[in-house]
Order: C-alpha cells, then sequence, then structure tokens
C-alpha cells in the first residue's frame, strides 16, 4: 500500500515536471472553447481526430536524466513488506512516467499521440500483463465496483464528459485524490479528483487489479 504523504509528493513531482516542460496548461478535460468542439476521445464514430497543443518535440524535452530521476524517486514511495506488490506498483508508475506528456490523439495509441482508453490499455499491458477492452466504456464494465472512498493505486476511474449520460473518459487512480490519465487539452498529466470539474462528471470506478 502507498503511504498517502509520500504519494503527494510523487503526484506533485509528476505535476511539476508536467509543468515545466509544457506550461500551465488547464487539467480540465473541457475547456469553456472545447466543450464546442465535436470530438469524441472515446472513439466514437462521427468525430474528427483531434491533437493537442502539446507536440511530439516538447515530448522529447523529457530528458533521460529527468526520467530516471523521477522514477529512482518511487523506491520510496511503495512499503517493501510485500515485494509483489511493491514490484507491480513500480512498474506501473516507470509505464506512467514514460508517458507522461504525451499529447493526446483521438483514436492515437503510441507515444506521438495517445488518448485516454488507450493509454490505460497500454499502461495495465506492458506493466502488468493485464488485457483492458479499447474503448473506456467497454473498460468500464470490467472488474469489480469500487466506493470512491475506497480507491486505490490502479482503481480504474470513469467520467462522463459529454452530457450523453454514459461513459466517456478514464483514467488510473494514484492516491491522495490524484489520478493520471491522457486529456483532451493537456496530453497524458495527472489531475485532481477533488477538482469542481472532475468531481461533477465523476461515474464509478472499477478494480481490475489483485
Amino acid at each position: 500500500m502507498l503511504k498517502f504523504g509520500k504519494l503527494w509528493l510523487l503526484s506533485t513531482l509528476l505535476l511539476v515536471s508536467f509543468s515545466i516542460m509544457t506550461g500551465c496548461s488547464s487539467s480540465y478535460e473541457l475547456s469553456h472553447n472545447d466543450s464546442k468542439i465535436k470530438k469524441d476521445i472515446d472513439g466514437n464514430k462521427g468525430f474528427k481526430p483531434r491533437v493537442t497543443t502539446n507536440s511530439f518535440a516538447s515530448k522529447t524535452s523529457l530528458s533521460q536524466v529527468s526520467l530516471e530521476s523521477l522514477s529512482s524517486s518511487i523506491a520510496g514511495f511503495v512499503t517493501p513488506t510485500d515485494f509483489h506488490v511493491s514490484k507491480d506498483m513500480d512498474q506501473v508508475m516507470y509505464k506512467v512516467i514514460e508517458y507522461l506528456n504525451t499529447p493526446y490523439l483521438w483514436g492515437g495509441t503510441s507515444k506521438h499521440g495517445i488518448d485516454c482508453s488507450a493509454f490505460i490499455q497500454t499502461v495495465m499491458y506492458q506493466a502488468l500483463g493485464v488485457m483492458l477492452p479499447r474503448t473506456s466504456n467497454e473498460q468500464s464494465n470490467v472488474g469489480i465496483d469500487v466506493a470512491r472512498a475506497d480507491l486505490k493505486f490502479g482503481d480504474l476511474l470513469f467520467f462522463e464528459t459529454r452530457g450523453r449520460g454514459r461513459v466517456s473518459h478514464v483514467g488510473m487512480y494514484l492516491g491522495d485524490g490524484y489520478f493520471v490519465h491522457s486529456g483532451s487539452s493537456t496530453g497524458v498529466a495527472v489531475a485532481s479528483l477533488d477538482s469542481e470539474f472532475y468531481s461533477r462528471v465523476f461515474l464509478k470506478a472499477k478494480r481490475v487489479l489483485d
């Protein structure tokens, strides 16, 4: 289990590194201007692909030194009592940091651009070998339901950002109220579940890890 105080510090490190590389981008999934643009981060038909202003060039500004520095800090955030749990958390966080600041791309599945569900699918599979469906709506049907008060590291969070009454966005819970996701206006970034926007559009959480 992660220590909440230490996890908060890790989340802060992620937020700081993101801010340094891209400036103070909004953490909201949809800004007032974005809400007028016809797009669907869940891959539904009838919408054209959209890339955020974050470029692949800015993604590469995350140097090997910076990546190693962030990665090495993870060791102190996991209690060493359970080797397997510690190792799994490390693997997930290494993959999260690897994708940090990747630009958002509707339908994208690579480090050149990735959407929310592909990001979660990639992290879970490459880090832990857990296979998930492609879309956020399909992913929301996997695993067991988890109450917001019982969230743990690795739980999947689902949001309704389109006003259609169905899941349209997904992120992964880190702890202490923070989660990581690929936002349409931020790319891969850490955000607060307690923010006004995400609190309002949060639908449910699922646990897919033992």
